[in-house]
């Protein structure tokens, strides 16, 4: 059993909050301090079943209390994951814009690339602690092979639940996906022992995407065999050569090349692939399709310098756009 005497303030203002109902509590919410407000939802994680005599004294303490104050001290910033619960999506946008007025400069880490990579039995832990809305904002910017395995093992009730979000939900501003994010990457700190992994996928991965692709698969190949499965893994899903323009799906193709100049393309497609050409040149309009294919069609020749730069800042805008987001990139 739960004594009064032993819950702290923050979890005193919580279980009272929960005990009121969404309505009731959504009314209240809106008289604290975002300060005060991710307090009480840390809190109450660490609430367990109270017992109504406690909970009853609970109540007069609270009554009491709250004409004074609360007097709550800053704490982790978790409280929008809790909001869901009982505020609707516009006061729960609204409690985050006012929280990020004055937000710090945008982290670097891509954090989704990072979900992806870490051991999935930590991001089903966290998951099954989430509000649905939350999870399903979570699943649906991972891959499908990612997003399908972990619904897998979330208990059926939560599946169930996060699944109809995911279909139902709308999109969400860039501010609230900034502190999504953000949550996500003091969640999920990397560990200071294991962070050179990564690094070093990264940097080799970078190496590898400036070489011409004979010379890429011949290193990739040597180290088959001498390089931990893992490792190479990893390796591989950092990297994007312009000829995997034909794996992306035609969504993200078409994201990737709207607006690049037709100089560029043209530079890019000269003497590719039929395969690739036909991908890059079936995202385009209609209007700039066929001037490329006029250009490309003149007989001009162009320096094998010139195209492989053009490639390359092709692939090299594909990374960016992953890294943030916006596109999703073939699996190897």
């Amino acid at each position: 059993m739960v004594k009064v005497y032993t819950l702290s303030r923050p979890q005193r203002a919580a279980a009272i909050l929960v005990a009121m109902g969404k309505e009731r509590a959504g009314i209240v919410l809106k008289t604290f301090k975002s300060e005060e407000l991710r307090v009480m939802i840390d809190a109450a994680h660490t609430l367990q079943t109270i017992p109504q005599p406690d909970l009853e004294k609970l109540v007069q303490e609270f009554e009491a209390e709250f004409t004074k104050g609360v007097g709550l001290i800053d704490s982790a910033d978790t409280m929008k994951n809790i909001l869901s619960d009982f505020m609707s999506d516009d006061e729960l946008k609204d409690f985050i814009k006012r929280e990020q007025l004055e937000s710090p400069e945008k982290e670097t880490i891509n954090i989704w690339q990072q979900l992806e990579e870490t051991e999935p039995e930590k991001v089903i832990a966290y998951l099954e602690k989430q509000p649905a809305q939350l999870a399903s904002i979570i699943l649906k910017r991972l891959q499908p092979k990612t997003a399908a395995a972990l619904l897998k093992h979330l208990p059926e009730d939560k599946r169930k639940k996060t699944v109809a979000r995911m279909l139902s939900s709308r999109d969400i501003s860039d501010r609230m996906l900034e502190a999504i994010e953000k949550n996500l990457r003091e969640e999920f700190k990397p560990n200071p022992n294991s962070g050179g992994l990564r690094e070093s996928a990264s940097k080799m991965a970078e190496i590898l995407n400036e070489m011409d692709t004979e010379t890429c698969d011949i290193m990739l190949a040597q180290m088959e065999g001498q390089v931990e499965e893992k490792k190479l893994a990893l390796v591989k899903s950092m990297m994007f050569r312009f000829e995997d323009l034909v794996h992306m799906s035609a969504i993200d193709r078409t994201k990737l090349c709207d607006g690049l100049p037709q100089e560029l393309l043209t530079n890019a497609l000269f003497d590719a692939d039929k395969d690739v050409a036909e991908a890059v040149l079936s995202s385009l309009g209609q209007r700039t399709r066929r001037m490329i294919e006029s250009e490309m069609g003149d007989d001009v020749k162009i320096q094998e310098s010139t195209v492989i730069q053009a490639r390359k800042s092709i692939a090299t805008l594909a990374l960016k756009m992953a890294a943030e987001g916006q596109i999703t990139l073939p699996e190897k």
